[in-house]
């Protein structure tokens, strides 16, 4: 059966065998005075010259090291009281917000190809992303991030490693169709050795 589009950034799916059977979300923060939007799903960096433990979304291909994926926020809006969101809203808020991260290195994630199919051959091989268009509020504040399959390269600083290809039935699992689903890995985070806090 054919695929057919659809974007939900990259969806936790699991860990690489020995990793822990558990969910490991980490605490950051995001800056109250941040007026960008991040979307459940959407990988994150560290934000440069903030002084704190401050993050922000991946949009540049070229930076290389990841804090993780972002799941959720406790936010505060200006005058009112916090309250948990999938996504953080391109608003400024009443107080710095609490950011949820998938930021183990052995995690795995589920993520759509940008357009034409990832096949088999690709697994082991890196590749970079597409933002899309950014991400919607409409049901559950999803990322509208891919990966890029034109960009699949042996190259070890894109940002993610083919692990292999979905193993579901149903939409995404068509390897010869435009739009599969595929299994990724983060390449170079803050737990890996060379990495740095900021790019």
């Amino acid at each position: 059966m054919a695929n057919t589009q659809a974007q939900f950034g990259f969806a936790h799916f699991g860990y690489l065998p020995g990793g822990a059977p558990d969910y490991q979300l980490s605490k950051y923060a995001i800056q109250s005075t941040y007026h960008t939007a991040i979307f459940f799903g959407d990988p994150v960096i560290a934000s440069v010259g903030s002084g704190g433990n401050y993050i922000k979304p991946m949009v540049s291909t070229t930076a290389t090291t990841m804090v993780g994926i972002f799941q959720g926020c406790q936010y505060t809006p200006v005058g009112g009281v916090p309250g948990w969101l999938p996504w953080y809203p391109a608003a400024a808020a009443g107080a710095d917000s609490t950011a949820y991260v998938i930021d183990a290195p052995n995690a795995l994630f589920k993520v759509a190809a940008l357009l034409t199919a990832v096949p088999a051959t690709a697994v082991g091989n890196n590749a970079s992303f597409s933002t899309g268009a950014g991400g919607t509020t409409v049901g559950g504040g999803f990322s509208t991030y891919t990966i890029d399959q034109s960009t699949l390269a042996s190259t070890n600083t894109l940002a993610f490693k083919i692990q292999y290809l979905y193993p579901g039935i149903g939409n995404g699992s068509d390897p010869t169709t435009n739009y599969n689903w595929v299994i990724v890995k983060m390449n170079n985070t803050l737990y890996q050795a060379g990495a740095t806090g900021t790019v």
